[in-house]
């Protein structure tokens, strides 16, 4: 089992989660584990398609494999921020890197 945190929430938050917990059929504490991990994918998400993190970087914050983010990424059609340089870039490498 996990921590345990104690977090202050207002009134209007807390409606929000009994709601969820009664609709989804959950304890609160489950719903707002759900919250935390899903909010926190988002924030990856949204700084990766703002251009702050690197992919790398986004699904480890997000705590996922580079294949699933880079999955969730394309299927929310986000475009790839690499460009044809970088592409070249690495290809370039790789290419030099097996001729060794």
């Amino acid at each position: 089992m996990g921590k345990v945190i104690s977090v202050r929430i207002d009134k209007n938050l807390e409606r929000q989660i009994d709601l969820m917990a009664a609709e989804m059929g959950k304890e609160q504490s489950e719903i707002v584990r759900n919250l935390l991990t899903n909010g926190t994918i988002y924030l990856a998400i949204k700084g990766y398609a703002e251009g702050r993190f690197s992919i790398g970087k986004a699904a480890y914050l997000a705590n996922i494999p580079l294949s699933e983010f880079m999955d969730l990424v394309m299927d929310l059609g986000i475009k790839s921020k690499i460009n044809k340089d970088d592409l070249l870039e690495g290809y370039d490498y790789l290419d030099s890197f097996f001729k060794k």
